[in-house]
């Protein structure tokens, strides 16, 4: 019996994580909501970039190395190519493509060692971060720290679900998936009260783009949450959260779009629209579940997955 090679939940906490930022780049929101969100939704996006590298790694060989190396290539060039057409936004795809090639042969060690590895890259961000004011919009250790945070949340929530037999309900992990949730939950809440202290230390700062411990470690609290949720939600209804998990499945090319939508909108008709950020919400929900029902994988996703087929071929049984 073949092993499932996608889980609902996490396509839906992807869409979830392209919802935020579209929100984000696009609606006019109140100060004190712009303090909450800011950072959450690209370093989720980047956390779950990190889980689905497990699950392309699970049977890792060094042609798995090569497609993940040869992924985040594309991606760096897609958002290279997306650049000129940025506006007010800051193209995610270029760090996202060039730490999933720093990272891409974390998914052959052990939790242990990767966990090692996340402690690692969140105090190498913070010594180097902290005496800096908002360094950059994406931190390149920080992301480093969110790509290895997402490979340990895979094992919390989601190796499980790979390795289980389909008929079977129960998850190995649930225990400790529950206790992670848990105190996930009481370091977000503290995390997103503590954004709005502006005397908080500059190397446990939880604001959003800082790079350091308290941002680095609220951004995975939080990943895991949402993750947990979804993957929960998922499981009670597929049909329910279908228009959020087709979304998911195509990530890369609604981002696309949405970038290429957003720099005309904020360019012509409104900078910054709630009503706008909805209504594009909404028609990229019914597009992506049109086409996961009509055509299948996503164009860009098809684009991807051909482009590394032909770079780093299968072997037969592979």
């Amino acid at each position: 019996m073949s092993k499932p090679s996608r889980i609902v939940g996490l396509d839906v906490a992807r869409s979830l994580a392209i919802i935020g930022m579209i929100v984000i780049h696009m609606a006019s929101l109140l100060w004190s909501t712009k303090v909450i969100l800011s950072g959450l939704p690209a370093s989720l996006f980047a956390i779950i970039a990190g889980a689905t590298m497990m699950i392309i790694g699970r049977n890792y060989t060094s042609a798995t190395f090569l497609r993940l190396i040869a992924r985040g290539a594309l991606i760096i060039l897609i958002g290279l190519a997306l650049l000129p057409v940025g506006g007010q936004i800051q193209v995610v795809l270029i760090v996202m493509g060039l730490v999933m090639i720093l990272v891409s042969w974390m998914p052959a060690l052990g939790t242990w060692w990767r966990l090692g590895l996340f402690i690692a890259a969140t105090i190498a961000a913070t010594i180097v971060y902290a005496p800096i004011e908002l360094p950059q919009i994406y931190p390149l250790l920080a992301w480093i720290a969110y790509f290895i945070g997402g490979m340990l949340l895979f094992d919390v929530y989601l190796r499980g679900r790979l390795h289980r037999n389909p008929d079977e309900n129960s998850n190995p992990n649930t225990r400790l998936s529950w206790i992670v949730t848990a105190i996930s939950v009481v370091i977000a809440g503290i995390g997103i009260y503590f954004r709005f202290d502006p005397d908080i230390p500059s190397w446990l700062s939880f604001t959003g783009h800082t790079g350091v411990a308290g941002e680095i470690i609220l951004s995975v609290a939080v990943a895991a949450v949402v993750i947990h949720l979804c993957v929960l939600i998922g499981d009670l209804s597929s049909t329910l959260v279908y228009p959020f998990a087709a979304m998911g499945t195509m990530s890369l090319t609604i981002y696309i779009l949405h970038i290429l939508t957003a720099f005309y909108w904020q360019q012509n008709v409104a900078l910054h629209s709630t009503l706008s950020a909805i209504g594009f919400i909404v028609f990229f929900l019914v597009a992506a579940s049109l086409w996961k029902k009509f055509a299948g994988q996503g164009p860009a996703e098809k684009l991807v997955a051909t482009t590394i087929k032909a770079i780093v071929p299968s072997k037969k049984g592979n």
